[in-house]
């Protein structure tokens, strides 16, 4: 926040559940009280609780995964909706195994799935208003899981991340895959963000290297 800050940029940060109705409300009731609008609206929602198979899964950590993944940002989604403009602009990121069933990890492609539909609603719901909903799909970041060390919890950072995997990518990618910085997820979500009204809408934006 303060390295955003000393760029003379105005910002608002807050922790809150983003499965919870009531604590979601708040904090988007905060957000248009602060900046009076919201132009663009990026959900990244992307837990990963229950990665074994149905018949060895817990249904809590199951359930808790589609929760944050789908209800979260269909909260935020709700509450902000008010405070979009005319050509603003929301992005889902996404994931191409929301596009296959795959094995294990059943909850993440479901809620992911699930993210594509949404968008596809939202994108015929919203176009009268001239906002435009489109995906995101990164495939494999140097973030999130793949940064942190299975035995003592350390996240790495991304260039050693990126080292790591420079001859192949990891396990569950093809071999033509390659990790990305995720830097570059950055300026493809500024370049969705940027495109004019009357724009994409309802398609995916990919940094995939292999077919959804």
């Amino acid at each position: 926040m303060k390295e955003t800050e000393a760029l003379g940029v105005r910002c608002h940060e807050a922790t809150a559940d983003l499965t919870d109705p009531d604590g979601t409300r708040g904090f988007c009731d905060d957000v248009i009280k602060e900046f009076g609008r919201v132009d663009i609206l990026v959900n990244n929602a992307g837990a990963e609780l229950e990665i074994r198979p149905v018949a060895d899964s817990d249904p809590d950590l199951w359930w808790r995964t589609v929760e944050i993944n789908v209800r979260g940002p269909y909260l935020v989604t709700r509450f902000l909706l008010e405070g979009i403009p005319e050509g603003g602009k929301i992005i889902n990121v996404t994931s191409g195994m929301g596009r296959r069933a795959g094995i294990d990890n059943s909850a993440y492609h479901i809620s992911k799935a699930a993210m594509y539909m949404f968008t596809g609603a939202l994108a015929n719901e919203l176009w009268q208003r001239k906002i435009d909903v489109n995906n995101l799909v990164p495939g494999p970041v140097a973030t999130g899981m793949l940064n942190r060390d299975a035995v003592t919890g350390e996240k790495s950072e991304p260039q050693e991340v990126l080292e790591k995997f420079a001859a192949n990518p990891p396990e569950r990618f093809p071999p033509w895959e390659r990790l990305k910085h995720p830097d570059e997820v950055g300026e493809l979500a500024l370049h969705m963000a940027t495109q004019p009204i009357g724009g994409p809408n309802g398609q995916d934006f990919s940094l995939a290297r292999r077919p959804l």
